[in-house]
């Protein structure tokens, strides 16, 4: 495990939420991912509810399954639970797993490290990255996605190669300590937990 320390967690906390959960949990996104017929779920579509305070009043993403209509949530089916795991705020990338039939792994590490694999091929689909451009050359679009990176509030640059690059960067912290975060308190002494 590379070094790992409070600063670095919640340096890390801040670039994930900008880089993972706010850009791939973006609806726009998602669509692409899910026209994208090497992506493409006919049984689930992608869906969010409003939270209430333990999630802060943000909102959850689940799937629906398109024949009964059913909620597939991680929280109900036991995957996400905040008091457990304090930090984990990971519902779009468990939401992505099922949609994409990857299997949830038990192991909180290894879940994550799953998760991460899972970043890393829709970041090597062709048709996903062309279909990014339609987002980041968008002139509408420069105040799309919030930089939770800075104290005062900025948006992502909406530069295609600039936004690749700190995606990756994240995910390399992740894969190296910043699995940490989501597991038990969140700290750097945390022990895999099943």
């Amino acid at each position: 495990m590379t070094e790992c320390s409070t600063e670095l967690l919640n340096i890390f906390s801040n670039e994930h939420y900008t880089y993972i959960n706010q850009i791939f949990g973006d609806e726009t996104v998602r669509e692409i991912i899910s026209e994208i017929k090497k992506f493409k779920n006919k049984r689930f579509e992608f869906a969010t509810e409003e939270t209430g305070r333990n999630f802060e009043y943000s909102s959850h993403h689940i799937l629906i399954d398109k024949k009964t209509k059913e909620i597939v949530c991680s929280v109900d089916n036991g995957y996400q639970n905040i008091n457990i795991n304090k930090n984990d705020t990971l519902c779009q990338s468990y939401s992505l797993l099922t949609y994409l039939n990857i299997d949830i792994d038990p192991d909180q590490k290894q879940r994550q490290m799953d998760m991460i694999a899972m970043y890393r091929e829709i970041l090597s689909n062709s048709l996903f990255l062309k279909k990014l451009d339609e987002i980041t050359l968008n002139e509408d679009n420069k105040k799309l996605w919030t930089d939770y990176t800075q104290n005062t509030k900025k948006f992502i640059v909406m530069d295609k190669q600039k936004i690749l690059k700190k995606i990756n960067d994240v995910l390399d912290k992740w894969e190296a300590y910043g699995y940490l975060y989501f597991i038990g308190k969140g700290t750097c002494n945390n022990k895999r937990k099943r």
